[in-house]
């Protein structure tokens, strides 16, 4: 067998355990997930409050998307370096993009600081201030922007481990976070009043989400290999950073968009019609997105993979892959159309007497997100994995824009929420139409190149 065959067989074998181990921890995660809902009811034991508590973290996430994709930029120069068994360059390449971070990070700080007793955080999360005081609410977006900033430093550590292929570890952070936050929940005291849960829960997130992230980033740089690869000022150089940066920036625009997408229904939702359906929002998304979860989950060790396969021009690699990867998608998409049928028997088991009423219109504005949402994360993981991104973010940009303006005007004649999920549909079905006969082109053009 030639050594590149041998090579081959190695990253398939290697993909398909990141895969299988994903898999396992996601379905932990859905057991995890699946008991925070009715915690959460217990604990706030108010639809506005815990409305507003999913609309803020929604808010404050935000702030990932903004690390100027230094992360993914990261991810893909740090994979090639790695395979070339280059430590020098991963030295340069980690320690460029851990001080490129932290002096984003600072420059955010400051900012967002600055902003948070000035901004009207009752008029943004459209929540009367005789719920919840002007000053409690500020003091709990601050608490939890401290938590996030934190994490917004910490996140590096999840290009690393993209790059090291180790994507399971990615998943099994978000593992442990939901059973930190969840055993939280069942400790937590019943204090007396609505504000104090809401001061309280914000303190215990600040701290709790960044615990996995600070094991992990000690496990990586002591007991993998890239302890060869420990961040030092001495290594931080100029190209490095423009290096990390200049995927980066696509990957950051990107991000962007993903974000203003996808990211934002709570907050459309609790803006434009009120934050108490945001309750109804996340019993809905956390059923239909287990599907796409699970397809992420298998995207996860691929970005890397198709990464590697590029750079060693393995063209008719990747093409068979995206091949397995509709075909798969049909398949998920399927499954999304039969789990329509028993979504009131599954929500009555799930959540009991807090069960609610299955409004079937709005779940087939669910049914279309979820079926779409399986397209987009198999497309723009190959997209990403290539570093072509230019189709991605005209498309995006589209769909960001057509979400706004529907959401917009829609919300004038109607007072059905759902609608903030529809227009996120449809925004991307142009994405979802023309992203994949690119890449098919843009493959077999290579693959004649190569020839």
């Amino acid at each position: 067998m030639k050594v590149l065959d041998v090579k081959i067989l190695k990253n398939n074998k290697r993909i398909v355990v990141n895969i299988v181990a994903a898999f396992g921890i996601k379905g932990g995660g859905m057991i995890v997930n699946m008991l925070s809902m009715p915690l959460y009811i217990d604990y706030f034991n108010n639809n506005m409050v815990l409305g507003l508590w999913f609309t803020i973290l929604t808010v404050v996430n935000w702030i990932l998307s903004f690390d100027v994709g230094i992360g993914n930029g990261l991810r893909n120069h740090l994979t090639k370096a790695l395979t070339q068994k280059d430590f020098e360059q991963g030295k340069r390449l980690t320690s460029s993009a851990f001080a490129a971070l932290g002096i984003i990070t600072i420059v955010f700080t400051i900012f967002v600081f600055s902003v948070i007793p000035v901004v009207n955080w009752n008029n943004m999360f459209n929540i009367s201030g005789d719920i919840i005081s002007r000053d409690i609410l500020a003091r709990c977006v601050g608490i939890t922007m401290v938590g996030i900033m934190a994490s917004f430093f910490l996140h590096i550590v999840r290009g690393i481990l993209f790059a090291l292929q180790l994507s399971s570890i990615v998943n099994l952070l978000h593992l442990l976070t939901s059973i930190l936050l969840v055993a939280y929940l069942f400790v937590a005291p019943d204090f007396s009043t609505i504000e104090e849960k809401l001061s309280t829960m914000s303190i215990a997130y600040a701290i709790l989400i960044n615990i996995p992230s600070i094991l992990v980033l000690f496990f990586v740089f002591f007991f993998s290999e890239m302890k060869h690869c420990r961040p030092r000022m001495k290594y931080v150089t100029s190209n490095a950073v423009k290096a990390v940066l200049g995927l980066g920036i696509s990957f950051f625009v990107v991000q962007v968009m993903y974000m203003i997408i996808t990211v934002t229904n709570e907050w459309f939702i609790s803006k434009f019609f009120s934050p108490k359906h945001c309750v109804d929002y996340q019993i809905y998304f956390r059923l239909f997105a287990l599907v796409g979860s699970l397809i992420m989950l298998a995207m996860s060790p691929l970005w890397s993979a198709i990464t590697k396969a590029y750079s060693m021009k393995r063209y008719r690699w990747i093409i068979k892959l995206q091949n397995v990867l509709n075909y798969l998608a049909i398949g998920c998409i399927v499954v999304e159309c039969l789990f329509v049928v028993f979504l009131q028997l599954i929500i009555n088991i799930w959540l009991g007497d807090r069960s609610i009423e299955v409004n079937y219109l709005t779940a087939s504005f669910f049914l279309l997100y979820g079926i779409i949402m399986i397209w987009v994360a198999i497309q723009s993981t190959i997209v990403a994995g290539l570093g072509t991104l230019k189709t991605q973010l005209r498309l995006y940009v589209f769909a960001a824009i057509f979400k706004i303006l529907f959401i917009v005007f829609v919300s004038q004649v109607t007072d059905d929420w759902s609608v903030v999920i529809l227009a996120t549909a449809l925004g991307l079905l142009p994405y979802c139409i023309y992203q994949p006969r690119e890449v098919r082109k843009q493959l077999i053009k290579l693959e004649q190149e190569n020839v």
